[in-house]
């Protein structure tokens, strides 16, 4: 079985688990890499094969081996586990589960935000003050303009959408954890990549509608692209920040398929939900 849920033992990521008298096993796909090689996920399900069936010689278990990870033989309270590397394992799961939860899937769930974004962005190229604050602020100041634009953005959805997991008794806190992280980063790339689209789009707007002689007589300073560019990036933050008060009025906003928690809480019975 390939999950794409983080799985842990004894406080490290799980790679994979053998159950020999069930002929089964489970390998979790974020842990072992998405950025990884086919070759990587192939050595891990052939090391999963030769452990159920109890066959091989120890040339083949080496063949199928990875480097840095190692298997705890199996107990009569658990089976045989591939274990991650204690250093790069939890950020290698982490990118993992980021990966699966596919941060360009969330452009079409945010219709409402995007459409606010662009409206706000776009009234940047029109408004004078926009430009004089742009070009009066130093690149530092714009680009932590920027930040905290984004991270409004993303606190604002994770609230309005409820995507922040508790523990709960039947869970541990650390896998919690792990899927707070994952969504908090697919959140980020989300917007990372709206913000980006917004600069680049107000960018050439700017270039179209604004006149770099007028440009220039309000602004006391040279219209040169970098001027654009800073205005394109002060609109943008305002955007974003306006996109993401959008979002809480669509209805049809519903990021919580993008989060591990949420899909592994649909696949579970209704009665083992709460």
């Amino acid at each position: 079985m390939l999950t794409e849920m983080p799985r842990r033992a004894g406080g490290v990521p799980l790679i994979a688990e053998v159950f020999p008298e069930q002929c089964s096993a489970a390998i979790a796909y974020p842990v072992v890499g998405v950025l990884s090689s086919k070759k990587r996920l192939t050595s891990v399900f052939m090391a999963c094969v030769l452990r159920i069936t109890g066959v091989g010689t120890e040339e083949d278990h080496e063949r199928y081996s990875l480097h840095g990870n190692a298997w705890t033989e199996a107990t009569g309270e658990a089976g045989a586990m591939l274990t991650a590397n204690t250093v790069t394992g939890v950020p290698r799961t982490i990118i993992g589960m980021v990966a699966t939860n596919a941060p360009w899937r969330a452009a079409p769930k945010l219709s409402s935000a995007v459409a606010a974004a662009c409206a706000t962005g776009a009234f940047g190229i029109f408004y004078s003050n926009i430009w004089e604050m742009s070009a009066a602020l130093s690149t530092p100041r714009l680009l932590m303009i920027s930040l905290l634009a984004m991270t409004l953005m993303v606190v604002w959805l994770i609230i309005s959408g409820n995507l922040w997991e508790r523990p709960k008794r039947e869970g541990p806190a650390t896998v919690h954890l792990y899927y707070n992280l994952s969504t908090v980063l697919t959140l980020y790339l989300s917007v990372l990549g709206l913000y980006l689209a917004m600069v680049l789009l107000i960018f050439l707007a700017g270039l179209v509608v604004i006149d770099p002689d007028y440009l220039e007589s309000v602004i006391k300073r040279p219209a040169s692209l970098d001027r654009y560019l800073d205005i394109a990036w002060m609109s943008a933050a305002l955007g974003v920040v306006a996109g993401g008060l959008g979002a809480s009025f669509d209805d049809e906003t519903d990021l919580r398929s993008l989060t591990h928690g949420r899909r592994e809480n649909q696949r579970r019975p209704k009665e083992l939900r709460d």
